[in-house]
Order: structure tokens, then C-alpha cells, then sequence
């Protein structure tokens, strides 16, 4: 039977009033919050309190003094520390209480005989009612780098500098300043430890410790264990005693200073900061002192440690517990303060609208180049039809991405279970943003509206239909917790509209960083959009890790895939130690996304097909990534050897393979530097090996012997596949029945676009096999 939440946390806050708690809560916040990067994407996330776990028991602790007293045995510490691990696991399961409950309930109509498949979807109320959005809010991740909060200070309040001088003495770069010193400061502190993943060595020292054990009862073996463990995990510390503790003597004045040491860990200073620094007025900003917190209850309520994470011991000491608390309460408070202000808020409104277009246009930019991306973009449709705007516009050959860009937050009353706060918070947030991205994909699509950018200059590559598809890039600015699930489970959409992909500007900044070339970003939008009910996870990060991985694909049977937050982990590793600069003192061997599934030879091809402007080289590219990497790299290798073998032997080669009915490639080499023969050569051979293949669309590719490049000659075909008596005659006569040879086409002239198709079907060539 589960426990309710208001009884596990009562034995949560007992706990935490017992006398010296603060000590075994200190062993909790070093050990999970301090991790050795080069095996960061191997931590079990399971088995470490996150930041919000953390925060909780601090929101408790906070409401009366903290006791400092000495615990009356490093036994009765560790015991602590074990006993925070278990209520806290307990409670997690007992946030999934309501789920439970109805699961229960389904169960037993079930049993009775109740047909429930032809119910209508109840997942709303099955996952987001009656206090379901807790659990998924509260255990999300944290969504956000520590540096991404200092890295977004200032585009984010670059317009209230002013407001916040005058009001708050905050100076954007000084508090950068002040807040990396902090880091720093218990960086240096924390290298008197050193660390051992206890839980995972643990496990293979007791299997060489039972070997020896044998003869002793299971009881005996398990206290011993223990008292190998628990002197493990004090070992770690072991530069934090001053001198070797006498046996057995748990009150020695050793013990003493180790507990005095474990706090100055999270210990620092006014008298750390360099005058010129204004640390006074960051410390009045950023801390308070204990007793407070009264209204705070746990999940969803306001907890002042996550606008002022500095707990004021003395008029020297500040106590940080947890560090990542520091860079988001500076990124966050700021706009707390300002809203405070009734007469700046329609400003801060403002503000807060147009840095979150100028940051994502920032991103995309560098993606797309600025000449494909535009901002601010004004959609002037037919007389007596509203307006409407894109807030950034990415165009890549005949594909464009539109992003609506929201600066809503998730209010504490939705994050404590308020269905009510929860739909209308996602719908200013990620709704709205959507509906508004349906109506501008129709527009693009039509080609019958006036597009402006933000300077006023028409975009006239937006006219008469040349876009066959938009993309809908929902983008918040905001830390949106389980936004991935909320999207998932509450957003209202047709049948036949598509899913949008809807993000964060720190998920942003991952996908433009990994996916850096505009065709890989774009791929990625489409694997995310039209595999949204296949594949799930619990945040971006996992998705595009394992993208990064294995490529966003359907698996052989399988009707759904869970992607687990190990995938998130591979980006950890790899990003962490990048923008930190740690990149060089890490093996690269423990590094996953040094093995991508893109290869070289590959790049080097699409590389060839992107520059050459043909004006349906997005559709060929997507085509080619979605086939296999081994497919890929093979069809690529077979290409470079056709190419050499035709120019070596000077003879026509040919090469076909597909993977129907989406796509294929034919491949020709010819023997002579004519382009008119290369053209109807190539021309003839995928429009007939498309036919044969039965395939939607084909790729002919064509290059001379004896010139330098890979490929002289491009065609897309894209018509779908349909019965043809005719082709069927053709294909018959023109394939010998070794399939992979052609017949000798040299006699074959020019093909003019107002001639009779080749085909036989009686249309001339440019309304039949002429159409790309």
C-alpha cells in the first residue's frame, strides 16, 4: 500500500528536526552534486537526489534555525543520510498515488468485463487531473545547463539594465563575475574530497569480500558489510580530520572538525570578493536568514531557496548548498522584481517578446545563414482576413520552418496539480503558439499571401506554392518543466494537421550546436514531427542524443519505443566538458557522440548534391538520410568505384538500387564529355528504373568519365508511381535480363522539352517524364 505525500513527508520533516541533520544532508549534497565528468552519461539519475529533491528537504529545513549541534555518532550520520534516501524514494512513489488509484479502477472495470479500447481517450484525465502533473513537473530534469543561465543574462534583460541599476544595484556582468567566483571559490574546497562511486564499486567489493565470509549467517555478513561501507563512505573525507581518529571514540574532537570542515564546503564569504565587485548588494539580493519559508509545503509552492539560494549564518558566512541554485535564481528573480513594479510591467512585457525573437533568430540564423532566415515576418492575406505574423522563418529549398516564439512560464499553482492553472498556462505557453503556426503554414503553403520581414521588404520566395512543406517550431524562453509530456498528452490538434515540435531556447542551443548544417537541423524537425506518437521521452535532450546516436527511425517491431534518459546522458558528457572548457582533460574514448551514425563519405557526397542548386535538393537529401548508415556508406562506395572503373576503362557504367516504394538512385557514367548525350542518358535510365522499381521518387545522377567530379548531372524525379502499359513495354525492351546492365544508349540525341516523351505515352516530354 502507498503512502499519501503528506505522510511521507511528515516523516520527511521529522527527520530533518532531528539534532545534526544538516550534516548527513551535507554527505547527500556533496556526493550527488559533485560527478566525474568523463563518466557522467554512466550516473544511474535513479540513485542521486536531483536539484528539486534537494530544494524540497532544504524548504523544510530553512523554516526553523538550522542545528549545527554534533551528531552523537558517524553511525547515526550515515543512518540519517540512508533514512532521506528511502523516504524520498517513497515519496516519489507517492506522488504517482492518483495514477495508481485510476489504474486500479481500470483494472477492475477490466476484470468485470468492461470493453475499454472503445472509450474515448482518457489520457488528460488519466495523467494531468486530479493532481497527475505533479509527478512528471517535479521529477522532470532540470532542463537547463548552469552556464546557459549566465550565458542568457544579458540578451534576456538587455532592455531593463536600467531598471534593474536603479532598483536593485544588479549589474549584469558583475553578477556574471560574482556568481563564476562562487563557483571557483567551491570548486577548490571541494578537491579536499575525493570521491568514489561507492554504490558501484560497493557491489564488486562484496562479491570478493563473501568469498572470505563464508561460514558466518546472513546477519553477520551483512553487518559487516556495512561497517565496511560506512567507513568507506567517511574515507572519502578523510582530509577534512585533522589528525587520525582514536578507535572507537565517535565524540573525539576529530569527529568535531570533520563536521566543522563538511560545512565549510558550501561556506562562502563577503571578504572573498574584490571591492571593486559590489558583493554587498548580490549577497542583500540573493540571501536570507533562517527561520523562513513559513507557506512552504512541498512540491508547487514557493520555495525561497530558489530565488535567494545564500542562507545568511553570521554577518560573514554564507552557506550555499546547492550551487546550481545561484546562476538560476540570477536569471530568474529579475523578472519577479520587475513584475513587482505595476507601472514597468507593459515594458517588461514588451522586452521579454523581443529578446525571445532575437535569440532564436540569433540561433537559427547561424543554422540557415541570414539570408534564409527572416523575423518579425507579417502575413498580409485576402481582403477582409485578419493578419497574422511568423516571429522567425527559416526557408531551405522548397521547406520552411516556422517558429513561434512565447515567454510564458508554468505558475506554481499548475506545478501543485491545478488542472485549471495547468490547461491555461499551456495554452498561452504552447497552444496558442501552435493554432497561430497552423494558420502561417497554410499561408506559405498557398502562396497567395504577401509576406513582409521585419524591415517591410516583401519575401517574394514565399510566392506561388515553391514551398511543398512547413515545419511548426513552437519555442519557449522559459524553463518549461515536462514540457515534452504536456505537449504530448494535452495538445489539442486534428488528424490531419501535423505535430509541431515544440522546445526550449536551451534545447535551442543543443539542437543548433549538434545539428550545426541547415539539412541536419531540418531532418531532425521532421523525424521529431512525424515520429511523435512513436517515439517518447521525458525531455529534448534524450531525443537528440539518441538522434545523435542512432538516427530518429522506426525499429523493426516495435508500435512504440521509450527512449531512456541514458541518451540525455551522452549529451552531458559531451557538452558539459565542451562549454566549460574541460573538453581537453577528458578521454575521448568514454565519449558516445564521438560515434555518429553520419559517415565521411557520405558528407562528402550530400555536400555535392547541396551545392547544386537544384530546387528539390532538400527532398534528395532527406530521402538519402533516411536510409541506413551501412546503406548509405555502401550505395556512396559502389558510386566512387563506378566513377573510377568508368574512367580507367573508358566504358559506360551504370548502377541502380531502391529502397520502394518511398525512393531510388540510379547512378550512369558515360564514355564521351557530351552533355546532351549524358543528359538523355541519365534521364532515360532513372525514368525507366524508377518505373521498374515502382517508386514514388528517384534520384538520376550522371557524371563523364573523364571529368573530376562525382556527379555532372542531376534529376529528381517525384511523380508518384502508377500502371503504365507503355513503360512496361520500354522497360521490357530496354533492360537486358541481367538487371544491372544497360543497353548501349550512345545513338540516342537530345531529348527537346516540346518532343514526344520517350516513354511512348503520347505527351510531349515536358508534361510527362520531363516534369521534376
Amino acid at each position: 500500500m502507498l503512502r499519501t505525500t503528506d505522510e511521507v513527508i511528515s516523516d520527511l520533516r521529522q527527520l530533518i528536526a532531528s539534532k545534526g541533520y544538516i550534516y548527513s544532508l551535507c554527505l547527500i549534497l556533496f556526493e550527488d552534486f559533485h560527478v566525474d565528468l568523463d563518466k557522467i552519461h554512466q550516473i544511474d539519475p535513479q540513485s542521486r537526489l536531483s536539484v528539486k529533491e534537494c530544494s524540497l528537504i532544504l524548504g523544510f529545513l530553512v523554516q526553523s534555525k538550522i542545528d549545527f549541534s554534533f551528531p552523537e555518532s558517524p553511525e547515526l550520520t550515515f543512518s540519517r543520510k540512508e533514512r532521506t534516501y528511502q523516504l524520498m524514494s517513497e515519496l516519489h512513489f507517492a506522488y504517482n498515488t492518483p495514477q495508481m488509484t485510476k489504474l486500479k479502477l481500470l483494472m477492475e472495470r477490466q476484470e468485470a468485463g468492461v470493453d475499454i479500447s472503445q472509450e474515448p481517450d482518457n489520457r488528460i484525465d488519466f495523467f494531468a487531473k486530479d493532481g497527475g502533473i505533479i509527478e512528471p513537473t517535479f521529477y522532470s530534469g532540470d532542463g537547463v545547463y548552469d552556464f546557459q543561465y549566465l550565458e542568457y543574462l544579458l540578451p534576456k534583460y538587455r532592455y531593463d539594465q536600467e531598471w534593474l541599476s536603479v532598483n536593485k544595484q544588479f549589474d549584469i556582468n558583475e553578477v556574471s563575475t560574482i556568481v563564476e567566483r562562487i563557483k571557483s571559490l567551491l570548486y577548490e574546497k571541494g578537491k579536499a574530497v575525493e570521491l568514489v562511486d561507492l554504490k558501484m564499486a560497493f557491489a564488486k567489493m562484496q562479491q570478493k569480500a563473501r568469498k572470505k565470509l563464508k561460514g558466518l549467517s546472513k546477519e553477520e555478513i551483512e553487518e559487516s558489510e556495512r561497517q565496511v561501507y560506512v567507513s568507506a563512505s567517511f574515507f572519502q573525507y578523510r582530509k577534512l580530520f585533522p589528525a587520525p581518529l582514536a578507535q572507537g571514540d565517535d565524540s573525539s574532537e576529530g569527529w568535531a572538525s570533520f563536521y566543522r570542515n563538511l560545512i565549510e564546503l558550501f561556506i562562502i564569504r563577503e571578504s572573498d570578493f574584490d571591492n571593486s565587485l559590489n558583493a554587498k548588494s548580490f549577497f542583500k539580493n540573493f540571501s536570507f536568514e533562517t527561520p523562513a519559508n513559513p507557506e512552504y509545503l512541498g512540491a508547487g509552492y514557493y520555495n525561497v531557496l530558489n530565488s535567494c539560494p545564500l542562507i545568511k549564518l553570521d554577518e560573514e558566512r554564507y552557506f550555499l548548498p546547492i550551487n546550481y541554485l545561484i546562476p538560476e535564481a540570477v536569471y530568474e528573480s529579475p523578472f519577479y522584481w520587475m513584475w513587482d513594479d505595476k507601472a514597468y510591467r507593459p515594458t517588461l512585457a514588451k522586452n521579454r517578446g523581443d529578446v525571445g525573437e532575437e535569440i532564436t533568430f540569433d540561433f537559427l540564423s547561424r543554422v540557415f545563414s541570414a539570408e534564409n532566415t527572416y523575423k518579425s515576418v507579417l502575413i498580409s492575406q485576402k481582403k477582409g482576413e485578419p493578419e497574422t505574423d511568423i516571429d522567425v522563418l527559416c526557408i531551405l529549398g522548397n521547406k520552411a520552418l516556422c517558429v513561434q516564439v512565447k515567454s510564458k512560464k508554468l505558475t506554481l499553482m499548475a506545478k501543485r496539480g491545478d488542472f485549471e492553472q495547468l490547461s491555461k498556462d499551456f495554452k498561452g505557453a504552447i497552444q496558442d503558439a501552435y493554432e497561430q503556426g497552423l494558420v502561417s503554414r497554410k499561408c506559405v503553403l498557398e502562396g497567395t499571401a504577401q509576406f513582409t520581414d521585419h524591415n517591410g521588404n516583401e519575401i517574394t520566395r514565399l510566392k506561388d506554392g515553391k514551398i511543398n512543406e512547413v515545419y511548426i517550431l513552437g519555442l519557449t524562453t522559459e524553463n518549461y518543466p515536462a514540457l515534452v509530456h504536456q505537449v504530448s498528452l494535452m495538445l489539442d490538434k486534428s488528424d490531419e494537421d501535423p505535430f509541431p515540435l515544440v522546445i526550449s531556447i536551451f534545447d535551442l542551443e543543443l539542437l543548433a550546436h549538434y545539428l550545426k548544417d541547415p539539412y541536419d537541423f531540418l531532418y531532425y524537425v521532421r523525424q521529431r514531427t512525424e515520429l511523435s506518437e512513436y517515439f517518447r521521452a521525458a525531455e529534448e535532450m534524450i531525443y537528440l542524443g539518441y538522434h545523435l546516436d542512432r538516427k530518429l527511425w522506426k525499429l523493426e517491431n516495435s508500435d512504440q519505443v521509450m527512449l531512456d534518459t541514458d541518451f540525455g546522458g551522452i549529451i552531458d558528457r559531451n557538452y558539459y566538458p565542451y562549454k566549460t572548457g574541460l573538453s581537453h582533460l577528458l578521454s575521448s574514448k568514454n565519449d558516445p557522440i564521438q560515434n555518429r551514425w553520419k559517415g565521411e563519405k557520405f558528407e562528402f557526397f550530400t555536400a555535392m548534391l547541396k551545392d547544386s542548386g537544384h530546387a528539390k535538393t532538400t527532398d534528395i537529401i532527406f530521402h538519402l538520410m533516411d536510409q541506413s548508415g551501412p546503406t548509405r556508406e555502401n550505395v556512396v562506395e559502389q558510386i566512387i568505384r563506378l566513377k573510377q572503373k568508368g574512367a580507367k576503362e573508358g566504358m559506360r557504367q551504370t548502377l541502380a538500387t531502391d529502397s520502394r516504394p518511398n525512393f531510388g538512385l540510379s547512378y550512369v557514367v558515360t564514355e564521351n564529355m557530351n552533355p546532351n548525350e549524358l543528359d538523355t542518358i541519365t534521364e532515360v535510365y532513372a525514368t525507366l528504373r524508377k518505373y521498374r522499381s515502382k517508386c514514388d521518387a528517384w534520384l538520376g545522377l550522371g557524371s563523364f568519365g573523364a571529368s573530376r567530379s562525382l556527379v555532372d548531372m542531376i534529376l529528381y524525379l517525384d511523380e508518384p508511381w502508377k500502371y503504365d502499359a507503355v513503360l512496361e513495354e520500354e522497360c521490357a525492351k530496354f533492360f537486358k535480363p541481367n538487371v544491372g546492365k544497360m543497353i548501349n544508349l550512345s545513338g540516342h540525341r537530345k531529348i527537346g522539352r516540346n518532343d514526344p516523351c520517350i516513354c511512348k505515352s503520347g505527351k510531349k516530354y515536358k508534361k510527362c517524364c520531363g516534369m521534376r
